[in-house]
C-alpha cells in the first residue's frame, strides 16, 4: 500500500524538489488523484499553480511513465484557450507540473452560482473550447476529461481556458507506450465507449464529453445523474440521450439537436470532429431570425406613445424577445381590430419616427478583433469575447463618448504582447440601434495580427515589422509543431513584416503584408516551413 500523505507532508516535498528558487504558498485544491499549490517563481516574479499528483495513489511505472511523455506534449501547445505547461519535474517522490496561476472560477462554479446560462454565451464559450480540442487533436492527444471543472473562466478577460490534461492519452498510442491502467475520467461526462474501458478512443470521445458539457451549459444539470457513479455510467451506457429543448424551451432546436448528436451512443452518429461542431454552431446562429416584438411589449409601447403625446410622462421601455415569442401575438391581436387600428394611429403619426419613439436605443458593439476588449459604456464595465456583440441600453438625451480596449495576450513569461488597440465610439444623443465595432482598422491607426504557425522543426523567436520604424519582438517563442500562435497585435503598414530567426540564426521573413491583412480582424495567417530558414 503506498504511504498516506497528508497535504502538509506534499507541500515539504514540493518545496524541496523545487528548490530555493521557488516559493509553495499554499494548498489551492484537493481531488481523488492529485493537489494544487499556488506557488511563486522569485526568479520571474510571477505566480503559478503546481499540479502534484498524489505518492498515496496506487500509479503504476507505465501510468507515470505515460503522464510524463503526455504531459510534456500538452507543454509544446501553443493556443490562447489550452493552459499553458511552463515544466515538468519530479522529485522527493513526486511527480508535478507548473502552470500559470489563473485569477477566475472554473465553469462549475459559474453554473453553480448563475443556473443554465443564455444560449448565446454557451455558443461563445463552446466556440473558443471546441477550437481548443480541434488543436489539441490536431496535435494527436485526446483530453478524456472534459468537464466543467476543467474549464477556467479568466477573470480579466471572461476567456475559458481548457486545463488538466493529466489524464490525457495519445492518439497514436500503442506505439511503445504502456495503456496499463484503470478507466479514467467523470462519470457524468463519460463517453459510453470511455466507460466500457475501450482502449481504442479517439477524438469523438471528447465530443461525447463536450456534449454533456453544454447539455449542462444550456439546462443547468448534466444529461444524466443517478445516486451512483455505477448509475449515471448505466444511463450513459443504455439511455437515449435526452434534448436540452425538453429541459429549456429558451433554447432554440438546432442547438438542441446538435447537443443530442454529440450524445449519440455510437461514435459514428456524432460529430467526426470539433470542427464539425464549430461549423453547426456557426450555422445556426446566423440562422437566428431577427428580433421582433411580442403582443405584450407593443401594447406597451402604445401606452407609452399615448403617454409622450399627453406630455404627463417619459417612454416606459421594454426589452426584446425572440421572434418565437411574436407568432401568437400576431393571432391575437388579429382577434381584436382596435389594437391595429391604435398601431396604424402611431404609424400614420410618423413612420420611422414613431419607431425611435417606441424603442429605447441601444449600442450593439461587436469586437471584430481576435483578443477580448474591455469596453466601458455607461455604469458598467464589460468584455467582450472575439466574434461576439453586446447591446447596452442607452439614454435618449446623453452626450458621451465609449472607452474600449483589447486585452493583450501574454507569452508563457507573462508579459503582454504586442502594442495597445484601444478606441473612443462617441454617442451622441443616440437613437435606434446604434452599431459600432472594435475593429483593426480605425481613427486611432491600423492594427494587425500575425498567427504564425511552425513547420520548421525548430523553436522560433518572431519580431514584427523587422527592418523598419517601430520593429517590435513578440517576446515570445513560437515551438515546432505549433499552428495558428496568436502574439498579439502590431502596428500595419503598407510594407509590413514578419520575421522568424530559429536558435542558429537563420531567418525567414514575410513582406509587404499590408494589402493581405483582413480589414476587419486585422488576422493574416503565416505558415514558416523547414526549407524557409535561411543564413542572413
Amino acid at each position: 500500500m503506498p504511504e498516506e500523505l497528508s497535504p502538509q507532508d506534499i507541500e515539504q516535498r514540493l518545496t524541496r524538489a523545487l528548490g530555493p528558487k521557488y516559493e509553495v504558498r499554499r494548498l489551492l485544491g484537493r481531488g481523488g488523484f492529485a493537489e494544487v499549490y499556488e506557488v511563486w517563481d522569485k526568479d520571474l516574479e510571477r505566480r503559478l499553480a503546481v499540479k502534484v499528483l498524489r505518492p498515496d495513489v496506487a500509479w503504476t511505472p507505465g501510468m507515470l511513465d505515460r503522464f510524463r511523455h503526455e504531459t510534456k506534449a500538452v507543454a509544446r501547445f501553443s493556443h490562447p484557450n489550452i493552459l499553458a505547461i511552463h515544466f515538468v519535474g519530479e522529485g522527493e517522490g513526486i511527480v508535478y507540473y507548473a502552470m500559470p496561476f489563473v485569477e477566475g472560477q472554473s465553469l462549475a462554479d459559474l453554473l453553480r452560482k448563475e443556473g443554465r446560462l443564455p444560449y448565446e454565451r454557451v455558443v461563445s464559450l463552446a466556440r473558443q473550447i471546441l477550437d481548443a480540442l480541434q488543436h489539441a487533436h490536431d496535435s494527436g492527444l485526446l483530453h478524456r476529461d472534459i468537464k466543467p471543472d476543467n474549464i477556467m473562466i479568466d477573470r480579466a478577460t471572461g476567456k475559458p481556458l481548457l486545463v488538466d490534461f493529466g489524464i490525457a492519452k495519445r492518439l497514436d498510442a500503442g506505439k511503445g507506450m504502456t495503456q496499463t491502467g484503470f478507466v479514467v475520467g467523470t462519470p457524468q461526462y463519460m463517453s459510453p465507449e470511455q466507460a466500457l474501458g475501450d482502449t481504442k478512443l479517439d477524438a469523438r470521445s471528447d465530443l461525447y464529453s463536450m456534449g454533456a458539457v453544454l447539455f449542462q451549459m444550456l439546462t443547468g444539470a448534466p444529461p444524466f445523474e443517478g445516486e451512483t457513479s455505477q448509475e449515471v455510467v448505466a444511463k450513459h451506457i443504455a439511455e437515449p440521450p435526452p434534448a436540452p429543448l425538453a429541459a429549456n424551451p429558451q433554447v432554440p432546436q438546432w442547438l438542441s439537436d446538435a447537443v443530442v448528436r454529440c450524445l449519440a451512443k455510437k461514435p459514428s452518429e456524432r460529430f467526426q470532429s470539433a470542427a464539425e461542431i464549430l461549423g453547426a454552431l456557426e450555422q445556426g446562429m446566423a440562422s437566428m431570425p431577427p428580433l421582433a416584438v411580442s403582443r405584450a411589449q407593443a401594447s406597451a409601447a402604445v401606452g407609452a406613445t399615448v403617454k409622450i403625446e399627453s406630455g404627463r410622462r417619459r417612454a416606459a421601455t421594454a426589452p426584446e424577445v425572440p421572434a418565437a415569442a411574436a407568432a401568437p401575438a400576431a393571432s391575437a391581436a388579429a382577434a381584436r381590430p382596435w389594437l391595429w387600428a391604435i398601431l396604424g394611429v402611431v404609424a400614420a403619426a410618423g413612420g420611422a419616427g414613431a419607431y425611435v419613439i417606441l424603442t429605447r436605443p441601444v449600442l450593439v458593439f461587436e469586437n471584430r478583433l481576435l483578443e477580448p476588449v474591455r469596453i466601458v459604456a455607461g455604469p458598467r464595465e464589460r468584455v467582450v469575447e472575439p466574434g461576439t456583440t453586446l447591446r447596452v441600453p442607452l439614454r435618449r438625451r446623453m452626450a458621451a463618448v465609449a472607452e474600449w480596449r483589447m486585452l493583450r495576450p501574454t507569452s508563457p513569461r507573462g508579459e503582454a504582447m504586442g502594442v495597445e488597440v484601444r478606441g473612443s465610439l462617441a454617442l451622441d444623443h443616440p437613437r435606434g440601434r446604434v452599431r459600432r465595432a472594435a475593429e483593426a482598422r480605425g481613427t486611432a491607426g491600423a492594427f494587425f495580427a500575425p498567427l504564425i504557425t511552425n513547420n520548421t522543426g525548430q523553436p522560433i523567436s518572431i519580431t514584427v515589422n523587422a527592418g523598419l520604424a517601430g520593429a517590435l519582438s513578440c517576446h515570445c517563442t513560437v515551438l515546432p509543431g505549433t499552428s495558428r500562435a496568436r502574439i498579439g497585435y502590431y502596428l500595419l503598414y503598407q510594407n509590413s513584416t514578419v520575421r522568424a530567426e530559429d536558435p542558429q540564426g537563420r531567418t525567414a521573413t514575410f513582406t509587404d503584408l499590408g494589402p493581405q491583412v483582413d480589414r476587419g480582424t486585422g488576422m493574416v495567417s503565416l505558415r514558416f516551413g523547414p526549407t524557409d530558414l535561411r543564413r542572413r
